[in-house]
């Protein structure tokens, strides 16, 4: 049986930014993925500090963001204009195929290789090829569909919501709309893909996936989104992501990091939260290997000190978004149209100042 120090289960943004961190510190890794390749195709939002530490190439960012749009569900519009760049627009894949690049030793991340079953006690993994691999410390950065042993983990599933997309041919800006009748527990949105392209979409808790005619009908019944209804669809995007965490990260001997462990509460899955619980994920597994940490039940104690409190805090910005109706969201609307929108960071700093005035 082969046996490494740390594996990894998942090769996404969470997967490989840990197995880069752990390549530079000279850990013994193995990570295990059970796609046939790297790189999950959609579009995102990064701020700064994000870019920064991905050391994303140029050539890799789609379109800078210097405006924000909100409108409400009655068509009122507030935004955020700024002369300086805020953040990027990204492809997904770009990412995940630079982080994987950035890892010499390829053969550390093992693609077609399905985990089917592991024992904590025995400190092995099983695939479904029958092959076992031993660890030390055992990571699931599976995604937030990933994770199939929860039970055996004794943890809670994070709370996840439904989003539906489209790409079109248009131009627009980054933009985010509110409407609890169309997109309870949600919302809507536009994401350029570049000078002539946009994505429209939203998400929704309740929505029935295969309502597909429902599911169109609501994008194109909310606010800003009704110009676009006789567009040709280019693509269709859609997928789960996390809006709540799981109630326990780590234990004696594993992690769970990434959108499987859950997702911001206002936002979703976001990267930069996989590059965080990544890195901090690397400094408890050093500690571990240099015999300074017996155990990975530290990793909660540092995420509870870094993120606890923004986590907190967005998670009460939830609670009202998820109760307000649209006679409230346009209320807020009215109250600061032609103010300035304070904030210096992207969606998620701006939206939790919009809302706040829901109190």
């Amino acid at each position: 049986m082969k046996k490494h120090d740390v594996v990894i289960i998942g090769a996404g943004i969470a997967g490989l930014s840990l197995s880069r961190s752990l390549e530079k510190e000279g850990i013994d890794f193995v990570t295990l993925e059970k796609r046939m390749e790297v790189g999950t195709y959609g579009p995102r939002i990064i701020n700064l500090e994000t870019l920064e530490k991905l050391s994303l190439p140029k050539e890799n960012l789609i379109k800078a963001i210097r405006k924000i749009n909100f409108y409400s569900p009655g068509g009122l519009i507030i935004s955020k204009s700024d002369k300086s760049t805020r953040g990027y627009v990204v492809n997904l894949r770009e990412i995940e195929m630079h982080l994987y690049n950035s890892i010499k030793e390829k053969n550390k991340i093992k693609l077609k290789q399905n985990v089917v079953d592991f024992d904590l006690e025995q400190h092995t993994v099983k695939l479904s090829n029958g092959q076992d691999i031993g660890f030390k410390v055992l990571i699931f950065a599976t995604g937030v569909l990933g994770v199939k042993f929860r039970n055996k983990l004794r943890i809670s599933h994070p709370k996840n919501v439904f989003c539906y997309a489209v790409e079109i041919k248009a131009k627009d800006e980054i933009t985010t709309i509110l409407d609890n009748e169309l997109a309870p527990g949600f919302y809507g949105w536009i994401i350029p893909l570049g000078d002539e392209i946009i994505e429209l979409g939203f998400g929704a808790e309740e929505l029935n996936i295969r309502d597909h005619r429902e599911i169109r009908r609501r994008l194109y019944s909310l606010s800003i989104l009704k110009k676009y209804k006789n567009k040709k669809i280019i693509r269709v995007n859609g997928g789960f992501i996390p809006t709540g965490m799981i109630d326990k990260k780590a234990n004696k001997n594993w992690i769970v990091i990434g959108d499987a462990a859950g997702g911001e509460p206002m936002l979703g899955g976001s990267i930069h939260k996989c590059i965080d619980e990544a890195e901090m994920a690397s400094k408890v597994i050093q500690e571990n290997m240099q015999g300074k940490l017996f155990s990975m039940r530290k990793y909660e104690v540092e995420w509870d000190n870094i993120l606890g409190e923004e986590y907190e805090s967005q998670r009460k910005i939830r609670k009202m978004l998820d109760t307000a109706r649209n006679a409230d969201f346009d209320r807020i609307f009215k109250k600061l149209d032609g103010r300035e929108i304070e904030g210096k960071g992207l969606i998620n700093d701006l939206f939790r100042n919009i809302v706040t005035n829901l109190r």
